[in-house]
């Protein structure tokens, strides 16, 4: 016969946890919305990717307009973009504020997104907010209230060997 034995405790979440909510949250929430998104903190490398990748397909085969192949390409999605142009400037927007930014989401247009749990914006993060806008990009601050600690219970199953 089993036995079942609970322990409860809580446990402090760090900088780091708290980011990594707030991440599942913004996502779930692009999601839920239907919104294409993409994170920046894990995928912007396949931006850069894509973009030389799209600038050697067309050293390649000339004879096609770049703005075709950026429409065209499978990596569309990620950066979602319809012109040459457009990725371009997302590209190098990237290189320069790129690590102030969490996620580049598309609901009606591109939009740049940070995230945070206090509301407080780095004098970094309000330049690269400035920049955002110069660039035309709508810019959204998702805010997610996480708790300093968490309750959470371990229960065992006993009756192995």
């Amino acid at each position: 016969m089993s036995s079942l034995k609970a322990t409860g405790a809580k446990m402090e979440l760090d900088k780091k946890d708290k980011d990594r909510i707030v991440s599942i949250v913004a996502s779930r929430y692009f999601s839920d919305q239907g919104w294409k998104w993409i994170d920046l903190n894990a995928d912007i490398s396949k931006i850069h990717k894509a973009y030389d990748e799209l600038k050697d397909q067309y050293a390649a085969y000339p004879y096609m307009s770049k703005d075709w192949y950026v429409s065209n390409s499978a990596t569309k999605s990620i950066h979602m973009c319809q012109s040459w142009q457009e990725l371009e400037d997302l590209v190098g927007f990237l290189k320069d504020y790129g690590i102030h930014f969490d996620f580049l989401v598309k609901e009606s247009k591109r939009s740049l997104c940070i995230t945070n749990t206090d509301g407080y914006l780095k004098e970094e993060q309000k330049a690269a907010i400035s920049a955002a806008r110069r660039e035309r990009y709508n810019v959204f601050v998702f805010r997610v209230e996480v708790p300093d600690e968490i309750d959470f219970e371990l229960i065992q199953i006993g009756g192995g060997m």
